[in-house]
């Protein structure tokens, strides 16, 4: 069950270029020769520039997966993106560079090393807006310091269900941390998936920030873990009843929506946790939270686009292909 709490880690890196303005006042040929310096900078270093990025379909189909955020998405002005493996450095997002990593499950450090050293090859080239007394400059003064974000993304149905989230936002607010829904800051938590990060980077270092988000996840998975037992026992057949409903819906549905199949996700989601659905993996569930979103069903699927219930039966029919 617990290797199921944690699905991801992911570090960010806000870096700005000493002498450029800040993205709101920042004019199209600045961008530009920003994205240049980038590419200079990286190009023998096994990344790639992601030509992709000004289709909005596509660009909103990685946002879906949180690989790079919803406002850069949506960036109608000169933006780029450069890739490598599990490293995504967005140019022109709300600071000039939002340099951020990726590792499986709770692996924070993985993370860390592999953007500290997409960092540290830009850094060779690029000359990075820093102040001796309050670090990284950034446009948002809450990144300031280390300008660096730590989070898991962490999947939290028992803490939700008995209504003990409000007592963890609490908690973490308490130690400087914060937690948002699945797709950061103003977002909800669907499918019960939530982001738990720092909220503050300023006044410690990058290893123990790296350490306190670790501990602070590892300390609300045993809690989720603790809490699904006991909300089982105590709602066995009310709980095996809504599981097996939403297993049904997703699995023989004509048409569904996103929000349906999110709320259904949840559930089947936690009756694999619990051994009562032995016939679905949570690797192929997962890649369905992905696959059935609406930007990856308007890329892969032309018809999509006639209408929102024509999209909402082609998300049924990958679902039952899938499962």
């Amino acid at each position: 069950m617990k290797k199921d709490v944690i699905l991801r880690s992911r570090v960010r890196l806000a870096r700005n270029i000493k002498d450029y303005p800040f993205p709101p006042v920042l004019n199209d040929v600045c961008r530009k020769e920003i994205i240049t310096k980038v590419a200079n900078a990286i190009q023998e270093h096994g990344f790639s520039e992601d030509s992709s990025i000004n289709d909005d379909a596509y660009a909103h189909m990685l946002s879906e997966e949180n690989l790079i955020s919803r406002e850069f998405a949506a960036e109608k002005e000169t933006h780029a993106l450069f890739l490598n493996n599990n490293v995504f450095i967005m140019v022109c997002e709300e600071d000039h560079l939002r340099i951020q990593s990726f590792a499986d499950g709770s692996n924070l450090f993985k993370a860390g090393q592999d953007a500290f050293e997409a960092e540290k090859i830009l850094s060779e080239k690029i000359n990075f807006a820093f102040n001796n007394d309050l670090g990284y400059l950034t446009r948002c003064p809450t990144n300031l310091g280390t300008a660096m974000r730590a989070s898991v993304m962490m999947f939290l149905p028992a803490l939700t269900l008995s209504k003990r989230m409000g007592e963890v936002k609490s908690e973490l607010e308490k130690i400087g941390m914060t937690i948002r829904g699945m797709y950061g800051e103003g977002s909800s938590a669907d499918a019960y998936m939530y982001q738990i990060s720092n909220r503050l980077s300023l006044g410690i270092s990058e290893e123990d920030l790296l350490r306190k988000t670790e501990t602070v996840a590892k300390r609300i998975e045993n809690d989720e873990i603790d809490v699904r037992t006991a909300l089982f026992n105590a709602n066995k057949d009310a709980l095996t009843d809504k599981i097996f409903r939403s297993f049904g819906t997703i699995k023989f549905a004509h048409i569904i929506s996103s929000k349906e199949f999110l709320d259904c996700y949840a559930y089947v989601r936690l009756g694999i946790s619990l051994g009562l659905i032995s016939d679905l993996t949570t690797e192929k569930l997962d890649k369905l939270l992905y696959d059935v979103m609406p930007a990856h069903i308007l890329k892969s699927h032309e018809a999509a686009g006639k209408s929102a219930t024509e999209r909402d039966k082609i998300r049924a029919q990958i679902i039952k292909s899938t499962i």
